[in-house]
């Protein structure tokens, strides 16, 4: 009989740095995305598996649904019981395998990104790659799975997942996400790139171009293919480093929660500390093409935004290249140097309301002063930018009566 597994859908090693005893000098990192815990009254003999050296990180956890927030060990903590479980396959786990390989290859980058005394590079190979990483991060979460599980969407979206079970001839809903994250993990992102370009030149083709149905039938669900091959080709990546005195927090969607407008997002969020954000900046908005369309804009100045220090393997282009030119001129050795850019603290209160407002069920912080006023922020600006403008009335009276325990807070 195969023992139930808590499996992540924020990886153990992103989920720690938010925990008060973590430290970059004495921590190692670790690829499991899942816990052997079961549930029940094994508990306490499952834990004795771990090895004894490894250290135990508790976190914040505010559970929004009953107003409660209480220390959670990062190893049953933003998972869910057999959430990558193939019944399909003969090693029922083997996805879960496969996504831990991922994640390792990816944290390499991140753990730069938290060494502050360290260069930022990637080669061209390794950015897709850890874009494909943000990706899966994206989709992998609880809500996105719900979603399917609870049938969730709107008509025209109901109408193309019904197309889409037809053309592959499934079952049921339930297996379209999961077929759609094994086939963005176990395939190349070249492959992925050219299946997004098939797409957008079947719906340039069709007769209604801009219609939400897209004609296109490929490997996974046309919407979700879209999604990605714009976030991977037509993105900019940018280092958000929290000013000193702030703090990213942590919810279920802090993975590609967007700001953006109608028509475009201009700014895809990906936490990986409290410190620091990896996000994904549109290109359109990037170009003079932006500045046509001026109902389109930003809550985010143009500081944020910097574009790599690019080391080409060929001859330097020059200005007057041809888009083909460039893309003949491409090595999968090119070499983006990045730098950390700090984002001040209204623009992190920024970031953490859109989280605050896209929640579910979970928020973690690491600062209850951020946190504070990251909830303050919000109250200011929810009935003015938001949809959803949620309460945070007991949260926010809890961290001022803690916090004032301690040292008194501004007013």
């Amino acid at each position: 009989m195969t023992r139930t597994q808590f499996h992540h859908y924020i990886p153990r090693f992103i989920l720690k740095t938010f925990a008060d005893n973590f430290s970059l000098s004495t921590t190692v990192f670790i690829a499991d995305t899942s816990s052997i815990y079961p549930s029940g009254l094994t508990l306490g003999k499952a834990r004795k598996l771990r090895p004894k050296e490894r250290p135990s990180y508790n976190i914040n956890v505010y559970r929004v649904e009953d107003h409660t927030m209480e220390p959670t060990d990062v190893a049953r903590a933003y998972g869910a019981e057999d959430m990558y479980r193939d019944v399909t396959e003969a090693d029922c786990m083997k996805f879960e395998k496969l996504l831990s390989k991922h994640e390792s290859t990816s944290a390499t980058f991140i753990r730069q990104i938290w060494n502050e005394e360290e260069d930022l590079s990637l080669t061209r190979t390794q950015l897709m790659d850890m874009k494909k990483f943000l990706v899966i991060m994206m989709y992998r979460n609880e809500s996105r799975r719900s979603q399917y599980s609870n049938k969730r969407f709107d008509f025209v979206t109901g109408i193309s997942v019904k197309r889409h079970m037809d053309h592959k001839k499934f079952s049921s809903v339930q297996i379209v996400w999961f077929e759609n994250l094994k086939w963005i993990i176990e395939t190349p992102v070249e492959d992925i790139v050219k299946e997004f370009r098939k797409a957008l030149v079947a719906r340039a083709e069709s007769e209604r171009p801009t219609a939400l149905l897209s004609p296109y039938q490929g490997p996974i669900h046309v919407p979700e293919l879209e999604d990605f091959g714009f976030l991977m080709t037509e993105t900019i990546a940018c280092i958000w480093q929290a000013e000193a005195g702030s703090e990213f927090i942590l919810s279920e969607n802090c993975f590609g929660a967007w700001e953006g407008d109608i028509g475009i997002m201009f700014h895809n969020f990906f936490i990986v500390s409290p410190r620091f954000a990896v996000v994904l900046v549109s290109k359109l908005y990037l170009t003079e093409r932006i500045e046509k369309k001026p109902l389109w804009t930003s809550w985010f100045g143009d500081r944020l935004h910097a574009f790599p220090e690019t080391d080409y393997k060929k001859r330097p282009l020059s200005k007057d290249s041809g888009l083909a030119t460039r893309f003949s001129h491409y090595t999968p050795d090119d070499v983006f140097k990045y730098k950390r850019i700090v984002a001040t603290k209204e623009d992190v209160y920024k970031v953490n309301a859109i989280f605050l407002d896209a929640r579910r069920r979970f928020l973690t912080y690491k600062s209850h002063v951020s946190m504070y006023k990251s909830l303050r922020y919000y109250d200011k600006v929810k009935k003015e930018k938001f949809h959803d403008c949620h309460d945070y009335s007991i949260l926010r009276r809890k961290l001022f009566s803690d916090l004032n325990r301690t040292h008194p807070v501004d007013q």
